[in-house]
């Protein structure tokens, strides 16, 4: 009979295999150029539950007219959340000329819109990637509460889904600020749905060479959706 130690790590390769699959097949890192009027740049995969995870940077992007790297994993993340919790996941797939979490007029941002009212959504929550030179392992974006549209307790209990599962280095606000057309901003200020914005170590963002770090964030992230 196998151990607990050994099924949890037969698991979280497996999810990590899983991980990496994803980003093969969905969100290849390329400078290829897309036109999204011939080629649907994003992936989207439907869900049963009112939280959308996104992830906009989930391929290289333009910002003032250079070709950015992307936050790698984050389309994974968004597509195994999917699986666990049923939430739905929008994720960019193609480069296409244009950067979706900061550009005013983005065609992300109206396919936002589109799936929000569309299903009921009750929260959005989106993904970013952060270095590995930051302090933190989670910053939780929340434009000072301003995002959170009330709803104060979804910080709460996102904090304590994370300590939970032993992700215990927790910023608040380092990269969200007021006056930026974010995803985040744009869906608490213009659809008018709650949102929150998660800055996600690279530590926590490499499923093929440390699983079991993935794997903590993909439970923190699935026990506070699944307990919404």
């Amino acid at each position: 009979m196998q151990s607990r130690e050994k099924i949890a790590d037969l698991v979280q390769a497996k999810i990590g295999e899983q991980a990496c699959s994803i980003e093969r097949v969905y969100f290849v890192k390329t400078d290829r150029m897309h036109n999204p009027q011939k080629i649907y740049p994003f992936k989207y995969f439907p869900g049963s539950q009112p939280v959308l995870v996104s992830a906009p940077h989930s391929v290289r992007h333009i910002r003032h007219k250079k070709i950015k790297p992307s936050d790698e994993f984050t389309g994974s993340i968004a597509a195994i959340l999917n699986n666990l919790t049923g939430c739905h996941s929008l994720s960019v797939a193609k480069l296409y000329g244009g950067d979706p979490n900061f550009d005013d007029d983005c065609l992300y941002k109206e396919t936002v819109k589109t799936l929000c009212h569309g299903n009921g959504i009750a929260l959005v929550i989106d993904l970013h990637g952060a270095s590995r030179e930051h302090w933190f392992d989670i910053d939780i974006g929340n434009i000072n509460g301003s995002s959170l549209l009330g709803k104060t307790e979804f910080t709460r209990k996102l904090k304590n889904s994370f300590t939970d599962y032993g992700i215990t280095q927790i910023s608040e606000n380092h990269f969200t600020v007021s006056g930026q057309r974010t995803v985040t901003s744009y869906v608490s200020e213009i659809i008018g749905i709650p949102a929150i914005q998660l800055e996600i170590n690279k530590k926590f963002r490499v499923p093929h060479q440390n699983a079991a770090e993935y794997c903590r964030l993909i439970g923190a992230l699935t026990n506070f959706i699944s307990g919404l």
